[in-house]
This record gives structure tokens, C-alpha cells and sequence, in this order.
């Protein structure tokens, strides 16, 4: 479309804004704010001259503001519909975010087109606050009639049984509940703490966001209903928990319990996608098994098992458990036993999963509030020491695993006929269960073994299929692959000619191109992994292929643990042969295996409005926080973490960041940041209190003495710095001890050509010095070879 034609389009777009805006009944505060920052910018528009606007640097600017602005337009229609806009606030829990999300864009898009507005002004932080308490407190004035209102709507849209009077009331209370806790969490910033606290600790799924369909199973703690998960539509099993109220002591036991099981991924181990733990409605949401338990196969025959089946069963029960008990934090689970072993698939293709693990302070209080036999451990499945009083440890595990392998080779429920004095007595003298004389031999070998040494055994060969390669000494190689490279003499020359090694020039979905490429990495094989940003997913780019390979996401914009909502930057961990993944649009940083076969990543840290990413070689995890403007330093499997640049609020001080995005750091520890807005580089050492300006802007513009958006930075081992100038649409190279920079890539006329570059975002380099730049106004990945190291 050409430039007149965008420009009308914007003019029109803002007309309907204003008279939308109008017509909201919900958060009219902060639609009504979003109106005038898109009427102020508009309003300069078209005050400018219309040939100066046409220029080619400006065109996609242009359209990138028209896209913006489309988004505002829709947003705020959406609170002008009465009959459903309480229903649409709440659904979107995070409309908050949303707004801020859409005035960051805006703000991007006013810097973009360089209008010289005054966006401090514009965008003021407190006029936002203010607008959202206003806005939140219209809200709280109408809880009762918002609740009900949603119920109502729910069922419409859902064709729910409206007769089920329990099932209403529940739902009932579950909207006001949480709009409540969102109130709360607006209102008092001590609870707000402990709320965020407790929401970083794993998905919390509303009751309401959940369809019991039918009764799958009564086990000894929790009801388990096979039901959907609404908002994802998502078949799931729903284990609703016997408890009717938790003490805020006994409730932080739970969310640590959960917790745990929550983060723990892995092929064997049943995935646990959430916890609902509202008053009244305890519920843990698991992903669902069409064959059910291992019990039930055996016990219903509902499929033949072949020997081959059974040996693949046991192999997989194994692995599961190896995993908990090889965890980081070692994991008993307490409670092995055939019903606890859940299975999918068909013959041939079953896939089995440990489930129920890691569960001790819920059960001992399902006992305490419930009159069923709530007991850790079922009697026939319990080892020897347990009957004297003993603890649980991996031993009693492998223990209760053996009776499960005995369970599948025999097809019989262990000491079907005996009483438990029996069962306790025979336990307890040490003697073991029967073998069919028909039982293979192979299996009839195992079963006689000591299962310990079978699962030892199985640990080792599991040990050495993940033990990550082993640097050489003296290497130049760390955990985070961008500092895989040898140094590179200040005087280095790059082809001019850059080659597109990933996408082109069409936004597509599709493997072979790519959409609105941001960060990328590049591995010791020269492999690239790419954050398309536009297609929500991590793609790979192996030397010289033809197409990419998604490695993850790409299953739609969403925020399961399958799925990336505009990820910005990745990483990779050699130490644990992963990506890590700012996920911006669901501000969480996910882990997520390079292993063959990984479809779904772990959540490492949650609520936090991360862009950029670092590593480095002692694993501390460096993650930039563009709206809390700072850079924390955390260790792997921490949440917290400690602020190492920025902190003090937005502003330009040497003690202040303003839209920090990009990160690097060197072999001292010392961070390296791209502070956006106000178009410079920091350098913050170690320790230090405020940083040091490492690239001045002196104003915005094209001659080496400027910067005009800064992103991608790198510094190499030598000290030099090379940082992405955006709207300049170049690289920049920045010599330690030389206060002279030069481009070595790009140039400031942006375009599509080999040796242009059209608005920039990342970079990285190779061990060999090539250069790899995401080019992401052309949606492609460029390479540049570098001439000559001497």
C-alpha cells in the first residue's frame, strides 16, 4: 500500500476512535487516555508536509502505526457492547497489561516515525495509575451484579446446564473471588506481593475456567473427573481435593507441593498444567489419559498387552521415577503403585506417565478433613521399613516399583486374597511375591533382581545420554552460547554483502519464512535459533538448510506451556542442552529442551515484562525488565534475584534505565544494556550502583557520534562493543579505549538489498567471527562473513 493511501487510512482509524471511545461502559478512563495519545500523534501527522512523510525509511513505519492503532480501535470496542463488557474484563483478567502493552506499542510506533513528540509527556506512568484505580474501583462498586452477569454469560456462550443449581452457585463464587483477588491486588500492595508470590509458583486456574464432565476415579484424597479446560480448550483431568479450607500456613505447604510438581516436565512424568485454590474449590488440572491407569488395563483388559508392550510399559515406569529421584532436588514420591502409573495411546504406541507424586502435606490433610482412607502408600505396594515406622526414601520407591513390575509380568492384583495381617506379616519377613512359571525369561530375571540395582543401572545410561559436552580448558566457550567466539581484532572487516540464511522478504507462518524476527543465538555448529516474534515460536536454522525447524511454540498464540505469545529473545544453555526464552507477551522466561521430541517448555519465572536475555559462564541468568526498567541477575532456579542494573524508576540518570531491552555480559560480570529510550548503551560493572554510559546518543541521527533506537548488543573478548542502530538501520562497532565507532554493517538508508538492513533488532556471532543480524523489518536473518582474522 502506498504512503498516501496508509495515511488515510490512519486519519480514518482515528476518527472511529473517537467516536468508540464515546461509547464505552467499562475502563472509560483508560480507553479515554488511549484515544489521546493516538489523536496526538495522528494530529502531527497531518500537520507534517505529505512528501516528507512518504520517504522509504518512513513507509513501514507508517504501516507499523496504522497496525497499532487497528489494535486500539478493536480494544476499545470491546467495552462498548453493555451486555457482555463485564464479562470481557474479566475474561481478560490481564487488561491491565493489555493496555500497557498497547501504549508501549504505541509509544515504539510514535519513536519510529521520529515526529519529535515529547513522549515522556504524552506517556505519563501516573496518568495511567490514576486511570486504572478510577476505572477498578467502578468495578469494585458492582461485584455481586458483575458475577452473576458472568454466570449468565458463561452459560450462553457455553450452553451450560443452568438447572444445576450447586454447579451455578460454585461458578458463582468463583468470578467473584477472583475479582476480588484482582482488586486486591490493585489496591494493597503488601497483598499484591504475596498474591504475585503465590501466583509465580505455578499456573492458578479459576473454577469457573473449568467443566466437570464425568467421574473417572475416587482415589484416596481427590475426586477425578475427566472435564475441559474452557479458556483452552483443552481436554484435561480434574482432581478436585477433599479440603474445604486451608490456613494460610497450610496453603503455603500446598502452593510449595504444587509448586514443585508444576515445573517438573519430562516425557514419563504426568504434566500438571495448573491448581485452582479457591475457597471451597481445591482442584488440580492434569493432562488427561485415554487408557486411564495401569490398574485398570490390567484389571478391565480392555487391550491385550503383548510382551514387547509390557517391556516398553516397565522401561518408561523406570524412567519416570529415575527422573524424581535424579531431580535437582531429589523427589520420593511416596506413593508408587499401578494406580498411579497412567497410560495413552494404543498398542505398540503406549505412552506411560508417573502421576500423584510429591503430595504429602495434601493427603495428610484430605485425612484430617475427610472420613476416607486417605493413607500414604497402599498397604501391598509398602516396603518393609515402612510397616516399622520407617521414612520414605528412593529405596521404599524402588521398592513399590518392583511390585508394580510384578503387577504387569503376572496381570494379577498383588496379594488379591489375603488379609492385611497377612499382607504385612509376609512383607515384613522379606519374602516376595510368586512368578508365573509362563513369564519370559527376561522378565522373569528382573523380577528376581534387585530392582535398586535395575533402576541404578537404568540411571547410568540415562546419565550419559544427557551429560551435556565438557568445554576444553582455556576455551573461549561458556554456558551461553553468544560468547562462543574467538577474539576479533578492533580492525576486522565483514563482506559487505550480507547472506540471507533464514526467511526472506514475505511475513509468513510458513518454515521458510519468518515474521517480525527479534533476538537470536548462535550454537557451536553453527546453528541458529531465532525468536519469531510475529509466529510465536523459536525457530532453528541449521548451516546452509533450506527451512527452518521449529523448536518451540509454533502450536498458535497462547500461554499453554506448547505455546509462545511474541517471544523477543533466546538463549542457550549448554549445561542443560536448552533454550531459554524471553516469552514477552506472557511475561515469563521459559526452559525448553533441544532434546528430539520436546513439545512443551517448563516456566522458570513468571510476571515478569521481560525482553532481553544473558548468561553468563557461572549460569547466573540475566533477564531485562523493560517496565520495572532494570536488569536482574538470578540463579538457575530462582525466582527472585537481585537487581543488577537500573532500579530507581524510569529516567536518564546514570542510575536509571528507560525501556532497558537487549542485554550482554562480559567475563567480569559486567552488564551491558540497551537503554532504548534514551538511545544509549550502560555498561553497570559488578557491584556498582549506577553504570557507565559505554555509547552516548548526542542526540538522535545518522553520523557514528549518534544512536537512533539501540537494541542488539555484543561485546567480545576483547572488550569491544557492537550494537544493532535500529531506526539507523546498521551495526555499530565501539573499540574499548577508542572513542571512535564505525558501521561494519548496513547503512543508513535503510532497504532490502545484501548490503542493507531495514529497522534491525538482534545480533550475534559465530565462533568463527561471522556476524548474524535479525533484519527484522525484511523478516530475515542475515550473515555476514567476516574477511579476515589475523
Amino acid at each position: 500500500m502506498d504512503p498516501t493511501s496508509v495515511l488515510s487510512t490512519i486519519y480514518e482509524i482515528a476518527m472511529l476512535i473517537k467516536q468508540s471511545v464515546k461509547q464505552v461502559k467499562a475502563n472509560e478512563k483508560q480507553c479515554k487516555r488511549l484515544a489521546d495519545r493516538v489523536d496526538a500523534i495522528t494530529s502531527i501527522l497531518q500537520s507534517r508536509n505529505d512528501n516528507d512523510l512518504q520517504r522509504l525509511e518512513l513507509r513501514k513505519s507508517l504501516t507499523n502505526f496504522c497496525s497499532c492503532i487497528k489494535q486500539c480501535l478493536e480494544f476499545i470496542t470491546k467495552f462498548s457492547d453493555e451486555t457482555s463488557w463485564f464479562f470481557k474484563v474479566f475474561k481478560n483478567q490481564n487488561f491491565k497489561r493489555q493496555f500497557e502493552e498497547l501504549n508501549c506499542k504505541l509509544s515504539e510506533s510514535a519513536t519510529d516515525l521520529n515526529l519529535g513528540i515529547n513522549l515522556k509527556q504524552i506517556f505519563d506512568s501516573d496518568n495511567d495509575a490514576n486511570d486504572q484505580q478510577i476505572d477498578i474501583n467502578t468495578i469494585q462498586s458492582k461485584l455481586d451484579e458483575i458475577a452473576f452477569m458472568m454466570v449468565r454469560r458463561q452459560e450462553a456462550q457455553l450452553g451450560l446446564d443452568k438447572n444445576i443449581e450447586q454447579y451455578i452457585n460454585q461458578r458463582l463464587r468463583s468470578f467473584k473471588y477472583q475479582l476480588e483477588q484482582n482488586i486486591i491486588k490493585t489496591n494493597d500492595p503488601v497483598k499484591a506481593q504475596e498474591i504475585a508470590q503465590e501466583e509465580n509458583a505455578f499456573l492458578h486456574i479459576p473454577y469457573y475456567d473449568l467443566l466437570l464432565k464425568k467421574c473417572i476415579g475416587q482415589g484416596g484424597f481427590a475426586d477425578v473427573y475427566r472435564g475441559k479446560w474452557l479458556s483452552q480448550d483443552h481436554e484435561v483431568a480434574i482432581k478436585v481435593i477433599r479440603i474445604q479450607q486451608l490456613g494460610d500456613k497450610l496453603k503455603e505447604d500446598f502452593v510449595k507441593e504444587i509448586s514443585i510438581m508444576y515445573r517438573i516436565r519430562y516425557d514419563h512424568i504426568l504434566n500438571i498444567f495448573g491448581a485452582c485454590m479457591e475457597p471451597g474449590n481445591y482442584a488440580l488440572i492434569v493432562e488427561y489419559m485415554s487408557l486411564g491407569s495401569l490398574y485398570d488395563v490390567l484389571r478391565q483388559e480392555t487391550m491385550q498387552l503383548t510382551w514387547t508392550d509390557r517391556w516398553s510399559i516397565a522401561l518408561q515406569m523406570t524412567k519416570g521415577i529415575n527422573h524424581l529421584h535424579t531431580h535437582t532436588k531429589p523427589i520420593i514420591h511416596r506413593d508408587i503403585k499401578s494406580l498411579n502409573v497412567f497410560m495413552t495411546g494404543r498398542s505398540q504406541d503406549i505412552l506411560v506417565k508417573i502421576g500423584d507424586f510429591g503430595l504429602a502435606k495434601i493427603r495428610h490433610e484430605t485425612s484430617c478433613q475427610s472420613s476416607k482412607n486417605t493413607s500414604v502408600g497402599t498397604l501391598p505396594w509398602k516396603a518393609p521399613e515402612l510397616l516399622k515406622m520407617g521414612k520414605h526414601t528412593e529405596a521404599s520407591d524402588v521398592y513399590a516399583l518392583g511390585i508394580v513390575l510384578w503387577e504387569l509380568a503376572t496381570g494379577c492384583e498383588p496379594y488379591e486374597e489375603s488379609d492385611e495381617s497377612t499382607i504385612s506379616a509376609f512383607v515384613q519377613r522379606g519374602d516376595r511375591l510368586d512368578i508365573p512359571p509362563t513369564t519370559p525369561m527376561l522378565c522373569h530375571k528382573l523380577l528376581q533382581a534387585d530392582v535398586v540395582k535395575v533402576v541404578e543401572t537404568t540411571s547410568v545410561t540415562e546419565q550419559r545420554s544427557s551429560i551435556p559436552r565438557h568445554r576444553n580448558a582455556g576455551s573461549n566457550e561458556t554456558s551461553k552460547t553468544q560468547v562462543l567466539l574467538a577474539n576479533i581484532p578492533h580492525n576486522a572487516r565483514w563482506i559487505e554483502n550480507g547472506i540471507t540464511i533464514a526467511g526472506g522478504n514475505i511475513s509468513d507462518k510458513v518454515l521458510k519464512q519468518l515474521d517480525n524476527p527479534h533476538g537470536l543465538c548462535v550454537d557451536e555448529n553453527q546453528a541458529v535459533y531465532i525468536a519469531d516474534y510475529g509466529n510465536h515460536r523459536i525457530v532453528e536454522w541449521k548451516l546452509d538448510a533450506k527451512s527452518g525447524q521449529v523448536i518451540a511454540g509454533g502450536n498458535g498464540q497462547g500461554y499453554r506451556t506448547d505455546q509462545l505469545n511474541r517471544p523477543t529473545d533466546v538463549i542457550v544453555d549448554n549445561e542443560t542442552n536448552s533454550l531459554i526464552i524471553c516469552d514477552r507477551w506472557n511475561r515469563r522466561v521459559m526452559l525448553w529442551s533441544r532434546r528430539k521430541g520436546t513439545t512443551n517448555g517448563e516456566t522458570i519465572m513468571e510476571n515478569i515484562s521481560c525482553w532481553g536475555l544473558a548468561m553468563d559462564d557461572q549460569r547466573y541468568l540475566y533477564v531485562s525488565d523493560w517496565k520495572n526498567n532494570e536488569v536482574r541477575r538470578f540463579r538457575m532456579g530462582e525466582t527472585k534475584g537481585i537487581v543488577v542494573a537500573g532500579g530507581n524508576g524510569q529516567g536518564d540518570r546514570l542510575n536509571q534505565l528507560h525501556f532497558p531491552t537487549y542485554i550482554c555480559v562480559d567475563r567480569d560480570q559486567s552488564v551491558y544494556v540497551s537503554d532504548l529510550h534514551n538511545n544509549r548503551v550502560m555498561k553497570w560493572e559488578k557491584g556498582a550502583i549506577e553504570g557507565i554510559v559505554v555509547i552516548d546518543a548526542r542526540g538522535e541521527g545518522h553520523d557514528l557520534t549518534q544512536l537512533n533506537g539501540p537494541q542488539g548488543v555484543f561485546v567480545d573478548l576483547t572488550g569491544t562493543l557492537y550494537v544493532v542502530d535500529r531506526r539507523n538501520h546498521r551495526v555499530v562497532r565501539c573499540c574499548k579505549e577508542v572513542t571512535q565507532r564505525d558501521s561494519i554493517v548496513g547503512s543508513n538508508e535503510g532497504g532490502e538489498k545484501a548490503n542493507q538492513l531495514y529497522m534491525p533488532k538482534g545480533l550475534s556471532f559465530d565462533r568463527l567471527g561471522n556476524l548474524y543480524v535479525s533484519d527484522c523489518g525484511n523478516n530475515r536473518v542475515q550473515r555476514y562473513s567476516i574477511q579476515d582474522i589475523k
